[in-house]
């Protein structure tokens, strides 16, 4: 870019100022600047402030999986690696994303073409830039070592930038959206909303659908996610109504979306999407967890997502147990059956679906066995505040498959459930616990189809009406 263009640039600050010294293992400190040139393309430079307690590396690794793409780094090209002085270092490339220099680095500069990925599943995954709007992930541009310091922005003229509230001074999960044409819209003491695109909504009827989400999330957890926001945008790529793709990174929510043909689904799908987004910003994201749990972290945050929505009447008791139905037909079709602890491990090679299907399945018959056991006094939102109120951040970092299994093998009513579909491969065998409350399968043959027995008897109905079978009644006006 020449000098003259640059003075079409507005040079933006996204200020992640370190607060404290970390070791290598958790990251460099860093100052970095990112210039938005012609043709979706990205420059960015930047350098490791070095320190007594932290070296210079000699190897530079960027991010190393991406959904919709089969790798991220695949889209650096011209990549320079400098010394202290400023000269090019020699380096070898050994796989993508993966370099090693000959002496320590100290800087580094490179080109990204940001232009949208065909797959549509990258557009909440990946950055991108189209036309004059845009998404930034610091994690995909830059180096994965590179995590504790300040960005600096270089963008077109009239282009906007809208930054995370960071407050804990990694920069890994930070979005950031750029251009023109950013709706935000504060939502009171819930996330803020930045929206982009058309839709059948407004964007005051989207944050304060997001806000009353958070809100049932917040009296679940009994703590709040302060600096939380949601970005919603339509996808960069044409595509066809009816399709989403999202990902809670830190604190931030990102919703790609084409919109739906009519108001009522509009609104309806939005609200399904932020219910199960929305849960991710206190599982997994504010809990001291590591490890692969996802079966636990994406299959409760399924099943809660539906159990909130019978709550708020947003769908039937019968459409529970039709979404219930289609993951027990899709988990027992599966020929080669693994533990859902493999599948998590797997997750990204083939067994996404196992991971939510049998997730979801096993956090419902965890609350049934709570629900059951303690008469409607303990649920699957009894372990959820536990975990989240032991484990939050600022808790001593674990494992959390270690965590969730103490947590769940702690009520002697979950043990068989550990055992037989977790750690596990056994299919899924629910009819007794079906019965207890008052449910069974009316197919009997390898689709499953579960309905509510005609007449359900005392124990039956105080289970049911716990799921929120009867929740309906609730908001039926009575007759005079």
């Amino acid at each position: 870019m020449s000098k003259p263009a640059r003075t079409l640039y507005a040079v933006l600050i996204a200020a992640v100022l370190c607060l404290q010294i970390f070791t290598n293992a958790s990251g460099q400190v860093f100052d970095a600047k990112i210039e938005i040139g012609a043709a979706s393309r990205a420059t960015v430079s930047g350098r490791f402030i070095r320190t007594d307690e932290l070296r210079s590396p000699r190897n530079l690794s960027f991010e190393g999986r991406g959904t919709g793409m089969d790798h991220p780094a695949a889209r650096i090209t011209n990549l320079a690696l400098l010394d202290s002085t400023g000269h090019n270092l020699n380096f070898r490339k050994l796989i993508d994303g993966e370099y090693l220099a000959d002496r320590d680095v100290a800087a580094w500069r490179l080109e990204m073409d940001l232009a949208p990925l065909k797959d549509r599943a990258a557009g909440a995954n990946a950055s991108w830039i189209s036309g004059e709007r845009g998404l930034l992930m610091a994690a995909d541009l830059l180096p994965v070592n590179a995590r504790f310091g300040k960005i600096q922005f270089e963008l077109p003229g009239g282009w906007e930038l809208h930054g995370p509230n960071s407050d804990d001074g990694n920069v890994r999960d930070d979005v950031f959206a750029i251009g023109k044409g950013w709706d935000r819209t504060g939502a009171g003491s819930g996330p803020t909303l930045l929206i982009n695109g058309k839709w059948h909504f407004t964007s005051a009827e989207a944050a304060e659908m997001a806000e009353e989400i958070y809100f049932s999330h917040r009296d679940l957890f009994k703590g709040d996610v302060p600096n939380s926001r949601v970005i919603l945008s339509n996808f960069p790529v044409t595509t066809p109504p009816g399709n989403w793709e999202a990902e809670t990174r830190g604190k931030t929510i990102i919703v790609m979306s084409s919109d739906m043909p009519f108001k009522t689904q509009s609104l309806q799908r939005l609200h399904e999407q932020l219910r199960h987004e929305i849960f991710h910003l206190w599982i997994p994201n504010d809990v001291n967890l590591t490890g692969n749990y996802d079966w636990f972290y994406e299959g409760f945050a399924l099943y809660q997502s539906l159990k909130l929505a019978v709550g708020v009447n947003r769908i039937r008791f019968e459409d529970f147990l039709d979404t219930l139905s289609r993951a027990h037909t899709i988990d027992s079709a599966g020929s080669q059956r693994v533990s859902l602890i493999q599948a998590s491990a797997a997750r990204f090679a083939g067994a996404n679906t196992q991971v939510y299907a049998r997730g979801m399945l096993v956090a419902f018959l965890c609350d049934l066995a709570l629900l059951s056991k303690s008469k409607g006094k303990r649920s699957v939102e009894t372990l959820l505040r536990e975990l989240y109120t032991k484990h939050r951040k600022g808790a001593a970092p674990a494992d959390g498959n270690t965590i969730v299994l103490t947590l769940l093998r702690s009520n002697p009513e979950l043990v068989p459930i550990v055992d037989k579909y977790i750690t596990g491969v056994d299919n899924i065998e629910w009819t007794a616990e079906l019965a207890a409350a008052g449910i069974k399968d009316e197919d009997g043959g390898p689709i499953t189809s579960l309905r509510v027995t005609d007449k359900p008897r005392g124990r039956q109905k105080t289970l049911l009406d716990k799921l929120g079978y009867n929740n309906w009644r609730r908001l039926t006006p009575k007759s005079k």
